[in-house]
């Protein structure tokens, strides 16, 4: 019976079936882990799980129908990484070479995980979709409670004492992007399967994602919207009982959100008067910007770098996706994602493109989507799940 069990958990389908949640709960160990000693290098070891994991799902359950469309995004960012690092190590100590590695990897590890494994079938994606939505529903309760009581390992951050809970997430500049992914999937099988559980769960996500406490999140949330209305203008009732619902809600939380509203708005109003608007909604991304990546890249503004990126990446870069992009991996890098998302989009539906887009519109203002294992891997089961047919 125990070697039955075993070989169960180490088996093909229980693997790819649980593998978003494998992450996840790995993550929380994470944060349960720093929580206590108050070590926030044991961030840096997360990478090395997922890498262990990701080369496990290759080595041992690679799918045989590849897609090779997705190589040439490896190998671009390959190059770009082996050139600056190889022309520039006489300038980088172990502390660059320690955070390029890190960064590189955590670009390249879901495009080879989706190169190597990308033919699930119909069953593992729906299997996979469910398993994670649970888990967040279980994590959106430890959203509320973390707030109600003010538990600490539920919070966003860690440091500073800025407002927020993210529940068993461990990295709040993720929440934003793995919640805005949530509710577009549990607003299509709610769509797809209009029971009471799945409503349910739909609205206690939606609404834990307001005390996340990330102006990424916000954002988001309203993005959502926009698509929610545009997906339901010519169903006027439909359209109507839902924003009713949503108004409805505000109105009965009203003190909770009116608290916090308080807790959220306070230091982002103090930023706004203090140093004004592009500080207050980029936290101060502007000033990183002006102040370390602009000066860098203009002081050393050669062909070589900008194909290829600059070496000296940790110390200069803005938290802004896109502008890091071309920091770390010049134009070699954009060009090996066009070429990716390319080819995931390809003939997908309008959810699909309008998921991804406005991920990449968000990341504008904000860092961390590229190269989040968890986010990316999301994205393409997500994508998976969106174009599954029949419909469940």
């Amino acid at each position: 019976m125990g070697n039955n069990n075993l070989e169960k958990v180490f088996s093909k389908q229980f693997f790819l079936e649980n593998l978003l949640v494998l992450f996840f709960a790995y993550d929380f160990i994470v944060k349960i882990i720093v929580h206590i000693t108050k070590i926030s290098a044991f961030y840096n070891y997360v990478i090395v799980f997922k890498v262990l994991l990701v080369l496990i799902a290759i080595y041992k359950y690679g799918l045989t129908k590849r897609k090779k469309v997705f190589v040439y995004s490896i190998i671009g960012l390959s190059i770009a990484y082996s050139i600056t690092q190889l022309f520039n190590f006489k300038i980088l100590d172990i502390n660059n070479i320690q955070f390029n590695g890190y960064y590189y990897l955590s670009s390249v590890l879901p495009i080879a995980f989706i190169y190597f494994c990308n033919d699930y079938s119909k069953e593992i994606i729906n299997k996979q979709v469910h398993r994670f939505l649970w888990f967040m529903g279980f994590s959106a309760v430890f959203v509320f409670v973390g707030y109600l009581l003010e538990i600490e390992v539920f919070r966003s951050y860690f440091r500073g004492g800025r407002f927020g809970y993210s529940g068993l997430l461990l990295y709040h500049h993720e929440a934003g992007y793995i919640y805005y992914i949530v509710i577009h999937l549990l607003y299509l099988k709610f769509k797809r399967n209009r029971t009471t559980v799945n409503l349910i769960l739909l609205l206690v996500i939606f609404l834990s994602s307001f005390l996340v406490g990330t102006k990424k999140s916000l954002f988001f949330t309203v993005i959502f919207l926009i698509y929610f209305i545009i997906d339901n203008i010519k169903r006027r009732k439909e359209l109507l009982i839902s924003l009713g619902t949503i108004l409805v809600l505000f109105l009965v939380f009203f003190n909770t959100v009116h608290q916090v509203f308080n807790k959220y708005y306070v230091l982002l109003g103090k930023i706004y008067r203090e140093d004004g608007f592009w500080s207050s909604f980029l936290s101060y991304r502007n000033v990183l910007f002006n102040e370390k990546l602009y000066p860098y890249i203009s002081d050393y503004p050669s062909v070589f770098n900008i194909l290829f990126g600059w070496p000296l990446f940790s110390g200069h870069r803005s938290e802004l996706e896109m502008f890091d992009l071309f920091l770390f991996f010049g134009i070699a890098g954009f060009v090996a994602y066009f070429w990716f998302f390319k080819n995931i989009l390809k003939r997908l539906n309008f959810m699909s493109y309008f998921l991804v887009l406005s991920l990449i519109f968000g990341a504008l203002f904000s860092g961390n989507l590229l190269v989040s294992v968890n986010v990316m891997i999301m994205i393409v089961i997500t994508l998976k799940y969106f174009n599954l047919k029949p419909i469940e």
